[in-house]
Order: structure tokens, then sequence, then C-alpha cells
């Protein structure tokens, strides 16, 4: 996982809510084009490979990104080191970057926390209706994107158990936003038990929509 902490030189540029489309730019610009194009499914989905948090404190942002192919991560702190990071015509000088691994060999079981996102079509309009995770339709969802994920990114079919099971969820939702839409999600704490390719792939590509719109980070709770 690279961590990258930026300062800007003043405190909440009116950016917030486009931040997720920002960094998503600037991750693809740098990296391979096949990652923006994603990986298809034979059910037609596209799913990618990436995932990102990004926190906005003051003048302060701090970013979580990760990628299943650690060569990205790697390409994108390098970039950074030699130029500045670059959130549209933003380019901020004063940045610092971290790694820290998170990879599983031989536990089959993890628990994590984050802001997941899962929604259904309203069948009376193009707008999406945002499941909580309490909800059984969500928890159905959740479990097929993630096993149709794997067959995606690694072309073949998943051999192991899944069982994602939700142990808490906070009471009130988040509103994300991206370019010009919002997306809700609420925070839940999951025991995810499967095997390692499973867990490392959740963990380096998020879990859930969206995981490139800044939503289905989570994180190791010890």
């Amino acid at each position: 996982m690279l961590i990258i902490e930026a300062k800007l030189p003043t405190k909440d540029l009116p950016i917030r809510r486009i931040l997720s489309k920002l960094f998503q730019s600037f991750i693809y610009k740098n990296i391979d084009d096949k990652e923006h194009d994603g990986y298809k499914h034979p059910n037609g989905k596209v799913f990618k490979s990436m995932n990102f948090k990004i926190a906005y404190i003051e003048n302060m942002i701090e970013i979580k990104f990760v990628a299943l192919d650690k060569n990205n991560e790697k390409k994108i702190a390098e970039y950074i080191l030699h130029n500045k990071l670059e959130l549209g015509e933003i380019h901020i000088v004063q940045t610092t970057i971290s790694i820290e691994k998170r990879y599983f060999k031989t536990s089959n079981r993890i628990k994590v926390g984050g802001f997941i996102s899962c929604a259904i079509k309203d069948g009376k309009s193009k707008n999406k209706i945002y499941l909580e995770p309490k909800t059984d339709k969500f928890q159905e969802i959740l479990y097929n994107n993630t096993i149709e994920k794997y067959q995606a990114l690694f072309n073949k079919s998943y051999k192991g158990n899944l069982n994602i099971r939700l142990i808490d969820q906070k009471p009130r939702e988040r509103i994300f936003y991206y370019s010009r839409g919002a997306i809700k999600a609420w925070y839940g704490v999951y025991e995810i038990e499967a095997d390692s390719d499973m867990l490392n792939m959740i963990l380096d590509s998020g879990i859930g929509a969206n995981c490139m719109k800044g939503l289905g980070f989570v994180e190791i709770i010890r």
C-alpha cells in the first residue's frame, strides 16, 4: 500500500467534491492504458485492479493507494518522487510517501472496516438506490460482485470458500462525491473468510462498487 501525504498552501480549497476524480485521472495518466479500460467479466461487467481512499483535513490530504500489480504502486511512487503530485491544475510539491505491506499467505480470515457501496437500479428512473450493509440484498450483491471480480482479474473461476459477515454497521450514511455525482455508503466492519488470493485481491483492489471512485477501500482491524 502506498501512502501519500500532501500539504496544500492553503486550507479548504474548493476541491473536496472532485478530489476522487482528480486523483483517479492522475493514476490513469501515469500507468498502462489497460488499467483504465479495466478487466471484463463474461457477463459484461468491468472491474478495476486498483483502489484508493482520500482524507482531506484543513490543508492536508492523505491518500492510500493499492494495486493488485505492485508495479503500479511503484510507478506512482516514483513519479511523485521525481516530479510532484498533480491533482488537475494543482501541482503539490510538499509531499511525502511511504509503503506499508498488506499481504496474507497463510491466514484465511481477516477483520476489516470501510465504506462499501452496493446499489440497485430504481425501476422508475435512471437513479440508483444505495443499500445498507445490513440488508440481505446488499450482502447478496457484495458476494456475487466479489466472485465476479476475482474471475475477471485472474481469468479463472474461484474454487475456494468465501464468507463475508457483517459485524457492525454505523447508523448514519456518508455521501461520497465523484465528478458531479453523489454516492451513498455506510461504514461497516466485516469478517471475511477466503483463501489468500481472494483476501489479497480484496485488500489490493477493494470490494463492492465504485472502487476507483474513492470507495470500497477496507483496512485491517486488529
